[in-house]
């Protein structure tokens, strides 16, 4: 990888700011502030040079463009990543949304489609194939073998769903901190390792962590005993809290809500690199990934692809980790990571050495419906 100065010049050449101004000027353009202990955010849009771009580019039929994240920290990395470049390409605005699978799925029934794009977990196109179209990998322009190899993950490029960025689950803590959980099962000792527990209110990834630390092998979590991780929670219980978004993660760390939160590990790399006194154990990290998507009957399934190709360019990858800690799919982009931006990826060398493998996305498309459904039962008792 290149020394800092050369990240340093790259990014100063295309945002006229330092990194460390860069990552605060992206949580501004969110509206995220850390200030009084709150974490807060809220969407923006990205602007381009208007009409004249879009018919230069063949995109004046399309009124704009509208993409469905996770929000946060997240969404402000992807507005700023790729909706600059796109805009500046095609004309088209980007406005961002909330991401809501219902809600995409009514769309969808509705023949009211909404979303030109959304950031989809790994194992939704698995379950939902019928909602894609399958993507046109020669106008996207990216090559099976230019793609990271992950161990313990596969799927990678599909027909109807190609990875757009890596991503862990990991606990992130204070490192002011006496002590931290260093592995799954220290998460669920709460005398060896004393302090509340955070996890998402979601069972995707929440499953097979409590299964690891109630000693199931990697190599055995699926098909994944639902009332066994449950169970494990439950003995935790009093000392367990949940967060609903990745935003509330970030911020119980922030405000000491909880000792220690398993969330994606870029949330915890953004708080680290904009000075938060946070840290990763990356031990038995659980691998997962962001997926590209077609709607089916896109709206503009041209402008979607444009949006797609764009998110596949190696400095466009290289952006969106320095922007929102998501790690680059290419082994192209890999160059253009700096190495004091490296350690907070999941495709640092000790994120890959210590990873448990990655789950099993296609047993969570087939069973998400009826596991969520037990969950929240769980949860509300």
């Amino acid at each position: 990888m290149p020394e800092r100065s050369t990240l340093d010049m790259f990014a100063d050449a295309r945002n006229g700011l330092s990194r460390r101004n860069f990552l605060r000027g992206a949580a501004g353009a969110a509206g995220l502030a850390v200030a009084g202990g709150v974490l807060a955010a809220c969407g923006g849009s990205s602007s381009g040079s208007g009409s004249s771009a879009a018919a230069a580019s063949g995109f004046e039929d399309v009124e704009g463009f509208t993409i469905a994240t996770w929000g946060g920290t997240s969404e402000a990395g992807f507005l700023k990543a790729w909706g600059g470049p796109f805009t500046k390409k095609t004309g088209v605005a980007v406005t961002p949304a909330a991401l809501d699978y219902g809600k995409f799925k009514t769309q969808q029934q509705t023949g009211k489609l909404q979303w030109d794009w959304f950031d989809a977990e790994a194992f939704f196109p698995y379950g939902n194939e019928a909602l894609f179209d399958d993507l046109d990998y020669d106008y996207i322009g990216v090559k099976q073998s230019d793609l990271i190899e992950v161990p313990g993950v596969a799927d990678f490029y599909r027909p109807k769903a190609l990875v757009n960025y890596l991503t862990s689950w990991v606990t992130g803590y204070r490192t002011d901190a006496e002590k931290h959980p260093r592995n799954w099962e220290e998460f669920f000792d709460v005398k060896a390792v004393p302090g509340k527990r955070s996890i998402y209110n979601y069972p995707y990834g929440m499953l097979e962590i409590a299964l690891l630390g109630d000693g199931v092998p990697a190599d055995k979590l699926y098909p994944l005993d639902v009332d066994r991780a449950l169970a494990k929670y439950d003995s935790i219980r009093e000392d367990l809290v949940f967060w609903n978004s990745a935003a509330e993660s970030q911020q119980q760390l922030v405000n000491k809500g909880a000792d220690f939160v398993v969330t994606w590990n870029n949330r915890i790399g953004y708080l680290g690199q904009t000075g938060q006194p946070v840290a990763i154990e990356w031990q038995d990290n659980l691998r997962t990934y962001g997926s590209h998507i077609l709607p089916h009957d896109a709206r503009s399934a041209r402008a979607t692809l444009e949006w797609i190709k764009t998110g596949c360019d190696p400095q466009n990858q290289a952006e969106l980790a320095l922007a929102a800690g998501f790690a680059p799919t290419l082994k192209s982009a890999l160059p253009l990571v700096s190495d004091d931006i490296a350690p907070w990826l999941s495709t640092s060398e000790e994120a890959l050495q210590k990873s448990i493998g990655g789950m099993d996305e296609s047993w969570w498309g087939a069973n998400m419906n009826d596991v969520s459904t037990k969950w929240y039962e769980w949860a509300g008792s």
